[in-house]
């Protein structure tokens, strides 16, 4: 852990959760699973050693200045919220008159790529 405090302000945190630990596989609250790597930094206060940090330039009003900000979490694995159980989906219903638009139009499709190249001319 390093120390000092890793966002500035609240805003900062938010901004960082909604990038990284709400869309985290290792933090989700519908499973009640919960990062303890957020869980640490909340407590102790302090820089996991799995957060990156970048340095943030500011201006304002003719003074200029930086600090360091959280980058990266090297544990980051995006959720998938649609992985399910890991069977396939099911194709879609076929509508009765429904058009399938490769079959209408696949032997103009082919006829088309299989005539040469016309040159033109003037150019």
């Amino acid at each position: 852990m390093r120390s000092g405090r890793p966002f500035s302000n609240h805003t900062e945190f938010d901004i960082w959760a909604d990038r990284y630990c709400y869309r985290c596989r290792k933090d989700n609250e519908e499973t009640e699973l919960y990062c303890p790597i957020l869980g640490m930094a909340i407590a102790e206060g302090a820089w996991p050693d799995e957060w990156t940090a970048r340095t943030h330039a500011w201006e304002a009003g003719g003074k200029s200045g930086s600090y360091e900000v959280v980058d990266t979490c090297t544990e980051f694995e995006e959720r998938r919220d649609d992985e399910g159980d890991g069977s396939e989906p099911e194709p879609p219903p076929v509508v009765e008159g429904q058009l399938d638009l490769i079959d209408a139009y696949l032997d103009t499709a082919i006829g088309e790529l299989t005539q040469p190249v016309r040159e033109v001319s003037g150019v």
